[in-house]
């Protein structure tokens, strides 16, 4: 298997390095896992303008000319997807945050149905915490199946777990990320289903010549037996539930 690790510290060689070298060589204890570091302070990725052109007129219209298109072909083509960052003021760094928005236009077209891992180093664990909800958030929106670890990395040792104790805890991230990537597309969940169904209704409504819509209509997502982005292995009650659900859901959206 393929998996692309993407750095979003500053630092090369610091702790979320540090911990990521750890997931790549439990997987590889695992079986055969070929790894690929792309450090986003060394890629071409200028700021994002907001100028929204990504999701009125497509990516391909962005006015930044950078490595964008190249880092989103990596992606497509790696079997499995690390995101990894340093907690920073209770949030990704900066450099994950502006990645993550120059592909925001993925969040309303999603594209990689595959299985991620987001992982993070903090000094206090309540600012990853907190940190995780939106950095799982993003990448489940690009159509990834989420796993995550959170490794406690702080300055002063006495403050963190004992070493055996964040070794076993980063093999068992691993050991989960290793199997979702073998297992292949991922089988949503009903409430991945249910998101699927209110934001396939919010799009419907759109004009017809919006660039979503037209994504949209040409995945089939419209079409009367769709339930996801792609055919699950669901049985007609799932289906069934995770349409209601999803109604349901888009009256408070």
């Amino acid at each position: 298997m393929k998996i692309l690790a993407i750095m979003g510290s500053p630092r090369k060689t610091g702790n979320t390095y540090k911990v990521t070298k750890k997931v790549e060589e439990r997987m590889k204890q695992l079986g055969d896992a070929e790894f690929e570091y792309v450090f986003l302070r060394d890629m071409r990725l200028g700021q994002c303008l907001g100028c929204q052109v990504c999701f009125d007129k497509g990516e391909e219209h962005c006015p930044l000319k950078d490595d964008r298109a190249l880092l989103e072909e990596k992606m497509h083509r790696a079997d499995g997807v690390i995101f990894a960052s340093p907690t920073y003021a209770f949030n990704i760094s900066g450099l994950m945050k502006n990645f993550f928005d120059r592909l925001g236009y993925a969040c309303h077209r999603p594209r990689f149905f595959k299985s991620a891992l987001v992982l993070t180093t903090s000094g206090v664990g309540m600012g990853a915490n907190i940190m995780m909800i939106s950095f799982r958030l993003v990448p489940q929106t690009w159509g990834f199946k989420v796993n995550s670890l959170n490794v406690m990395t702080n300055g002063i040792p006495e403050f963190n777990p004992p070493q055996h104790k964040t070794d076993k805890k980063i093999a068992r991230a691993a050991d989960r990320f290793y199997r979702s990537v073998a297992a292949g597309r991922p089988e949503p969940d009903i409430l991945s289903m249910a998101a699927f169904a209110t934001a396939r209704g919010q799009i419907r409504k759109t004009p017809g010549d919006m660039f979503d819509h037209r994504y949209y209509k040409e995945h089939g997502w419209f079409e009367k037996d769709a339930c996801y982005y792609y055919d699950p292995q669901a049985g007609a009650l799932k289906k069934m539930l995770a349409r209601q659900l999803g109604k349901l859901l888009g009256v408070f959206t």
